[in-house]
């Protein structure tokens, strides 16, 4: 299969790793093409990635409008575009607006990334959302990613967006809670703070922009922070009260 890889960031790498194992992959990404240590990156133009036969989106929720349209001029009837956005709903009505209907669309996101994947892909899962593609072509590429060690679990846009709020987004923001915050060492302290100190700075090593479009982009996380705030404070007081020696039993 030749595939054409739109995006080099940490993700993005992360993923030509292992495909370009199997697959004949080419790259574009103006900004990291110019690193001296991406030198043996098969980095080319935007025509020649959009020639491929899947075009693999690995850009920021918020790039993919302007990412969508850029790549219509060069690609070709029957392709397939696929972006791995941890938001589904969003990039997928942005790409059925902008690219033409002889386009086929699939939505993806890998559960995993660069600080949970070791040296294989093996055992990892990975979310399809199938949007406008057949189902011949869908298999093919169900077929890929499982011929690589990837689970895949399908489930529509709303489904993975309703189910990312109250897994991924949370544990994001609650790790970023966390951050300035004056927290121990971790030296002498119980293996769950370890946990949740490891946990926190793994969360801290992602960028602000993918934070932000994760709770920007999907429209159950603003639900999730206000339950999850409104239950901190409902927890907070209980313990206030609880405290206070005048407070009565009720």
């Amino acid at each position: 299969m030749k595939i054409g890889l739109i995006g080099f960031g940490r993700f993005g790498s992360l993923l030509f790793q292992h495909i370009s194992k199997v697959a004949d992959v080419t790259v574009y990404d103006l900004r990291q093409s110019q690193k001296k240590e991406y030198q043996h990156i098969p980095f080319v133009q935007l025509p020649q990635v959009g020639d491929a036969e899947l075009i693999i989106l690995a850009v920021p929720v918020r790039a993919v409008p302007e990412v969508s349209q850029s790549i219509v001029p060069y690609l070709r009837a029957g392709s397939i575009v696929m972006d791995v956005c941890a938001v589904k709903e969003y990039p997928l009505q942005v790409m059925e607006k902008h690219l033409p209907k002889n386009i086929y669309i699939l939505g993806s996101h890998p559960l995993f990334g660069p600080d949970s994947v070791q040296n294989s892909l093996q055992g990892h899962f990975m979310i399809l959302t199938p949007y406008r593609i057949p189902a011949a072509s869908l298999d093919d590429l169900k077929k890929f990613w499982s011929d690589l060690g990837i689970k895949i679990v399908e489930m529509s846009a709303e489904e993975q967006d309703r189910l990312m709020a109250w897994s991924l987004a949370l544990t994001h923001f609650l790790g970023r809670s966390l951050h300035n915050l004056p927290l121990a060492d971790p030296t002498i302290s119980t293996k769950d703070f370890q946990n949740l100190i490891s946990l926190t700075q793994k969360i801290n090593r992602d960028t602000w922009e993918l934070f932000e479009d994760m709770h920007r982009f999907n429209r159950y996380t603003r639900e999730m922070r206000q339950m999850l705030l409104a239950n901190m404070l409902a927890l907070k007081e209980k313990l206030d009260h609880s405290n206070d020696p005048e407070a009565k039993d009720v």
